[in-house]
C-alpha cells in the first residue's frame, strides 16, 4: 500500500469519510491540470505561473518558526493550506490538534502522496477539512464541540502555510475564517459556567426518574410501533401555523401526527387529535397548555416527555391518568440499569425531538409544518391564540438578526436562540437521509436539507389511507419498576460518593493554592511544578470519572479553558510566571466547580 492509500483509508476510518472518497473519485477519473510537483518538493500552480515556494526548505522553516512563537504551548492550531504537508509533519509534535483548510482537491492529493499522515489521521491529531464541502458547518461543529477543545476555542487564529496562499487565496481565506468562527460561537454561545439551566435540567431528571419506571418505556414504542407507518406530520407553534388547520383537521386520519407541546392547545380546540405530543421544557409554563384536557378525547395520544421536563407538567399528566413516557437524552446521564427503557436524541428544542422521535419509528417522509423559526410581518413570534402570547419571543429580549426566508427569497427577522435551532436542525437532517423532510411551514426561515413544497401538495402527495389505532404500550410490572429503582439508587450513591470525593479533594487543592498565592513570595520553579503537578493530577481525577463529564457542567469546564486560554495568549516566555497565572486561574475555577458541585449533590440527595 503506497503513501496516498494508507492516508486515504485513514480518512475513511471516520476522520473525514467525504473528503477519503473525493479523493478515491479523483484517484480514479482525474489528473492534475493545475498544480505539478518538482524533484525539490516544491509545486507549481500553472494557473497563477508560479511556484509555490521560493526556496522549500527556508520557507517551511520560517513559517514553522512564526506559528510556534504565535501559539506558544497552545493545545491546537488552525492552518489554511495543506502545500506539500511538510510543514505539518514538522508541527505535529507540538500540539494535540491540528486542522488544516484547503479547497483544492489536487494539492491534497500531491501532498497525501508525499508525507505519511496515516496515523494522526486516524487518532484525530491531523484533521484535513476541505473547504468546499458541503456539510462543512456539520463537520466543524462536530470537531470544536470535542472535548479537548471546545475549552480552548477563544485561542482560535487562523495561519497559512506559505505565502503563496495570503497572495493567490486571500478571499478563501476570509471566507472559511468567517465560518469558523460562526461555528465557534455556535459551540460556545450557550455555555455560560453561571448558567443554571444544566443543573436545573439534571434536577428535574433525578425527580423524574420514579415516574418513568412507573410509566411507558420508550423502548417498548420503539419495538411495538417502528416501521408501522412512512408519513408523518411535526407540527410545531410557529405564526404560520393557522392558516393549515383546515387542511390539517381535513387530513388528520391520514397521516400520523407529532405535535409540539405549545401547538397542542390550537390542534385539541380545532378538534385534531395528536398521535404523540412532546415536551422538554425543564421550567413550569408548559403547565398551561394542558391544564385543561380530558383522559376521553386523548386515549390514543401517547405524551412523549424528555428527561429534563419539569416535574411539575410531568406529574400534571400523570395525575390526569394519560398515557406517559418519559425519555432520556442520547449520550447524557447513562445509567446502565435504564439502558433497557431506550435513548432518543432529544435536542435544545421540542421539534427536534419530534424529528428524531419520527426518525426513530422508521417514518419515511416527514412534513413539517409551523416551524417558522422567525418573526411574521406582524412580528408576532407565534400563532394568534399561542396560550402563552402571539409575541411570546418579544418578551425574552433575545438579541435578533435577518436570514434567508422561506423559498429562497428575501430575508426575514429572526434571533439567535432561533438561527442556532436552525443549523441543528440543518445537521439533523443532512445526516438521517434514510428519510425525506418537507418543509410545508410555507413562512419563516429557510432550512437546508428540506425540500419546501406547500402544505396541501404534501397532503395530496403523501397521505396514506386511514391510519389504523395502535395498542398503548403496556408498562413495567410494579415488582420490575421497583427492582430497577434500587438499582438506580445505589448507581446514584456512587455517583454522590464520587461527587463527595471530588469536593473534598478540589476544597484541599483550592486552601492550599490560596496559600501559596498569598504568600508573596518568590517562589521557585520546581515548587511550582510540583504543584502544577497537583492540578493536574486532580484533572485526571475528574475526567477519569464519566460523571463529571455527561455535559451537566460543561459550561464550567468551558470556565476552566477560557482562563488557561487567557494566561496562554499572553504568551509568556518565562516558565515560572506562567505557572503562577496558571495556577491562580485554576484556584478561581475550584470556587465555581466547588459551588456546581455542591448543587448537583443536593440534587442527588433529593432521590437518595
Amino acid at each position: 500500500m503506497n503513501i496516498l492509500e494508507k492516508n486515504i483509508q485513514a480518512l475513511a476510518s471516520g476522520t473525514n469519510e467525504p473528503l477519503a472518497l473525493k479523493l478515491s473519485n479523483f484517484l480514479k477519473d482525474s489528473q492534475c491540470v493545475r498544480f505539478s510537483l518538482d524533484e525539490k518538493l516544491n509545486i507549481f500552480d500553472f494557473k497563477n505561473q508560479v511556484f509555490m515556494y521560493s526556496d522549500v526548505e527556508q520557507e517551511i522553516t520560517y513559517f514553522q518558526k512564526a506559528i510556534l512563537e504565535k501559539t506558544l504551548r497552545y493545545p491546537f492550531v488552525c492552518i489554511y493550506g495543506i502545500c506539500n504537508a511538510l510543514l505539518v509533519k514538522n508541527l505535529i509534535s507540538s500540539y494535540k490538534h491540528i486542522f488544516i483548510f484547503e479547497s483544492e482537491i489536487e494539492l491534497f492529493y500531491l501532498a497525501l502522496s508525499i508525507v505519511d499522515l496515516s496515523e494522526e489521521l486516524r487518532s484525530g491529531k491531523v484533521y484535513l477539512i476541505d473547504t468546499n464541502e458541503e456539510k462543512i458547518n456539520i463537520q466543524l461543529s462536530i470537531l470544536f464541540d470535542q472535548k479537548d477543545m471546545f475549552e480552548y476555542l477563544s485561542l482560535y487564529e487562523m495561519f497559512i502555510n506559505c505565502s503563496y496562499y495570503e497572495k493567490y487565496f486571500i478571499d478563501e481565506i476570509k471566507k472559511i475564517d468567517y465560518i469558523i468562527n460562526d461555528n465557534i460561537y455556535l459551540v460556545i454561545r450557550n455555555l455560560d459556567p453561571e448558567s443554571k439551566i444544566s443543573l436545573s435540567c439534571h434536577d428535574n431528571f433525578i425527580q423524574n426518574i420514579p415516574l418513568m419506571l412507573k410509566n411507558i418505556p420508550f423502548q417498548r414504542i420503539i419495538q411495538e410501533r417502528k416501521n408501522q407507518f412512512e408519513n408523518c406530520i411535526v407540527v410545531c407553534a410557529g405564526p404560520s401555523l393557522e392558516k393549515q388547520i383546515p387542511l390539517l383537521k381535513k387530513y388528520q386520519e391520514n397521516f400520523v401526527i407529532f405535535c409540539a407541546d405549545g401547538a397542542f392547545s390550537l390542534l385539541y380546540k380545532n378538534d385534531i387529535i395528536p398521535d404523540y405530543v412532546l415536551n422538554i421544557d425543564f421550567e413550569e409554563y408548559p403547565l398551561e397548555f394542558f391544564k385543561d384536557i380530558n383522559k376521553e378525547k386523548l386515549i390514543s395520544t401517547l405524551f412523549i416527555l424528555g428527561q429534563y421536563t419539569h416535574p411539575s407538567v410531568s406529574n400534571l399528566l400523570n395525575q390526569k391518568n394519560l398515557s406517559i413516557c418519559v425519555v432520556l437524552n442520547q449520550n447524557q446521564d447513562n445509567i446502565i440499569m435504564l439502558n433497557d427503557f431506550g435513548y432518543l436524541e432529544i435536542g435544545t428544542h421540542v421539534g427536534h425531538m419530534c424529528y428524531t422521535l419520527a426518525l426513530a419509528l422508521g417514518f419515511k417522509n416527514i412534513v413539517i409544518m409551523g416551524q417558522d423559526l422567525a418573526y411574521n410581518e406582524k412580528g408576532n413570534s407565534h400563532f394568534s391564540d399561542f396560550t402563552l402570547g402571539k409575541d411570546f419571543d418579544n418578551t425574552l429580549n433575545i438579541p435578533s438578526l435577518k436570514t434567508l426566508a422561506y423559498g429562497g427569497e428575501g430575508e426575514v427577522l429572526t434571533h439567535i436562540a432561533w438561527d442556532d435551532y436552525r443549523k441543528k436542525l440543518e445537521f439533523l437532517f443532512a445526516n438521517n437521509t434514510q428519510a425525506n423532510f418537507y418543509n410545508a411551514t410555507e413562512g419563516g426561515a429557510r432550512i437546508a436539507f428540506a425540500k419546501e413544497l406547500s402544505f396541501k401538495e404534501c397532503c395530496l402527495k403523501f397521505k396514506d389511507k386511514k391510519k389504523k389505532s395502535l395498542e398503548i404500550p403496556k408498562l413495567l410490572t410494579s415488582n420490575r419498576s421497583d427492582k430497577i429503582l434500587k438499582k438506580v439508587l445505589e448507581h446514584l450513591k456512587k455517583d454522590l460518593n464520587i461527587i463527595n470525593q471530588a469536593l473534598e479533594d478540589a476544597k484541599i487543592l483550592k486552601d492550599a493554592l490560596e496559600k501559596i498565592l498569598l504568600s508573596g513570595k518568590e517562589l521557585p520553579f520546581e515548587f511550582l511544578m510540583s504543584v502544577y503537578k497537583n492540578i493536574e493530577k486532580f484533572n485526571s481525577y475528574l475526567e477519569f470519572n464519566s460523571v463529571f463529564y455527561d455535559g451537566i457542567l460543561k459550561g464550567v469546564f468551558y470556565f476552566r479553558g477560557e482562563g488557561i486560554s487567557k494566561v496562554l495568549s499572553a504568551k509568556i516566555k518565562d516558565e515560572r510566571e506562567y505557572l503562577f497565572l496558571s495556577i491562580k486561574v485554576y484556584k478561581d475555577w475550584l470556587v465555581l466547580l466547588i459551588e456546581k458541585l455542591n448543587i448537583r449533590k443536593e440534587s442527588l440527595q433529593k432521590i437518595i
